[in-house]
């Protein structure tokens, strides 16, 4: 059983403090994903896990044993990195031998190893090959070859695949998830890429400033943000954020004539002057008058094949709406607008959940 487990961990590069106080639980098996900004911190505690950094206080243990004093090379943990590190001299296959015989495992016990986890990334083919002839993806899936042979008690991978294009990115994404899925192994992913943490995590953590925000399944961080930064870090287009005046039974936005109809129940619970946050599928467009419905203008559609996103001004607010592909013909439009108020979200003056629900 591998389970990682921070406990208050922190870390300085001088009197700057880049993790503070970080405390988490990675458990056998699971794949986590470390989100964040660059410079949040997340790569730190990576590397700090695989033992390429010190810290300045906490404990990292790896299967119930602190390693945060052992040596990088005693903790049995893989780590894959942006940059492919291959060395260009040799083959596919020498490549992915090298870890196995620089620890003096037997030549048949290394060929039977290798050629194994090649067919597991779909690289048996590749093997006589230098990297110099290979594709972005398959630099990539050599490089997770040469940490798997290893059988390592954990997998740290630091945006692996940041560097491939787009096309290569989605298809990788679905061979390490795969991949961890075959493999069973304890994973932990960093990466700025939202769309990269939906689709791959059990759990994603959401990282800024050193800090962690939030820690859950890629549906409660999306679902339920616990503050804004959260909110607007998670989900594309990001979930709109706008001051609103909070009154019996409607919410306002600023310097709107007319705001969204809620349920009292809701509205008696909210402060008079509060934050609204809303997802851009939670607006309805409609084209005509409508009960519930608040009037704006179109100020640019953004066509995406499948839908559009539709840029609107309510009072001295822009918001985001997602519609169906041609809904709106264009800028200057006159539209309306209706909120749904089970997936309003409000924050408090200092950016924190109010969680307060319809």
């Amino acid at each position: 059983m591998t389970q990682i487990e921070l406990r208050n961990v922190n870390k300085f590069f001088g009197a700057v403090q880049v993790i503070k106080d970080v405390s988490l639980t990675v458990n056998d098996r699971e794949f986590v994903v470390f989100l964040g900004q660059s410079g949040c911190g997340k790569t730190t505690t990576l590397r700090a896990i695989a033992g390429l950094e010190t810290v300045d206080s906490g404990e990292i243990l790896v299967g119930g044993v602190p390693v945060q004093d052992t040596r990088a090379e005693d903790r049995d943990i893989a780590f894959v990195f942006q940059s492919f590190a291959l060395y260009p001299h040799l083959t596919v296959y020498e490549n992915m031998a090298f870890p196995l015989r620089a620890v003096g495992t037997p030549k048949a016990e290394v060929d039977v190893t290798v050629r194994r986890v090649a067919g597991v990334l779909q690289i048996s083919g590749l093997l006589k090959r230098r990297p110099s002839a290979l594709s972005g993806g398959d630099l990539q899936r050599v490089a997770i070859g040469r940490a798997l042979v290893r059988n390592p008690k954990a997998m740290l991978m630091d945006e692996p695949i940041g560097s491939l294009d787009a096309k290569l990115r989605e298809e990788m994404r679905v061979e390490l998830k795969r991949l961890h899925v075959e493999q069973g192994s304890t994973t932990i992913y960093v990466t700025h890429d939202q769309i990269e943490a939906m689709a791959l995590a059990d759990r994603i953590v959401v990282m800024h400033a050193g800090v962690l925000q939030q820690v859950g399944t890629p549906e409660e961080i999306y679902t339920n943000p616990v503050n804004l930064f959260v909110a607007q870090f998670v989900g594309s287009p990001v979930m709109n954020v706008c001051d609103v005046v909070v009154g019996d039974g409607v919410v306002t936005l600023a310097g709107a004539a007319e705001g969204f109809a809620m349920p009292q129940a809701l509205t008696q619970q909210l402060q008079a002057k509060v934050t609204l946050g809303i997802r851009p599928e939670a607006l309805e467009v409609v084209l005509e008058p409508s009960a519930g419905a608040i009037g704006a203008e179109v100020h640019l559609v953004e066509s995406l094949g499948s839908h559009d996103i539709v840029d609107l001004r309510i009072g001295q607010a822009l918001v985001r709406a997602r519609t169906r592909a041609g809904l709106v013909s264009g800028p200057g439009l006159r539209v309306y607008v209706k909120a749904d108020a089970s997936r309003a979200h409000f924050f408090d003056e200092a950016g924190q959940s109010l969680g307060i629900r319809v």
